[in-house]
């Protein structure tokens, strides 16, 4: 299934088919510049970026998918882009994907959404708590489902 993001609407209800993401995690992430070289001397700088993450992720559609299920998104015209992953294993699993309007956006660049990936976090080895591991601005998004590659 594809399903596309362009507005507040539609990033609900792909939070809502995939979950949140919960108990799923990060297989891949990459960050595609659109900048180019013209000649040996000149580097044309667009400033356009595109987020593409591969989640592994079967904890949504009441138990229907594989376990190996894995959701191929792609965030376009990426900005404010922050990442804070520990490395640890136990804070890799994902708590939630929220998908909202992006409040801070300038009007002028037109509507933006906003996505925050939160993971726990064991402190002290004692508590849990849940802290925002990436956060972006994007114009739009595409999340595909890709069965039977886990």
């Amino acid at each position: 299934m594809d399903l596309a993001v362009a507005s507040a609407e539609q990033a609900r209800t792909v939070a809502e088919y995939f979950n949140g993401f919960h108990d799923g995690f990060i297989r891949r992430l990459a960050l595609v510049s659109h900048d180019t070289f013209e000649s040996r001397d000149v580097h044309v700088t667009t400033g356009l970026l595109d987020l593409e993450i591969l989640f592994a992720h079967s904890n949504y559609g009441d138990g229907r998918p594989p376990f190996d299920q894995l959701v191929a998104a792609r965030f376009t015209r990426v900005r404010d882009l922050r990442i804070a992953f520990t490395g640890r294993p136990t804070d890799w699993p994902i708590t939630n994907l929220h998908l909202e309007t992006d409040p801070a956006a300038d009007p002028a660049d037109g509507p933006r959404l906003r996505a925050r990936l939160i993971q726990p976090r064991l402190v002290d080895n004692a508590r849990w708590e849940h802290a925002e591991a990436m956060a972006l601005s994007f114009q739009a998004a595409e999340f595909r489902e890709v069965p039977g590659l886990g």
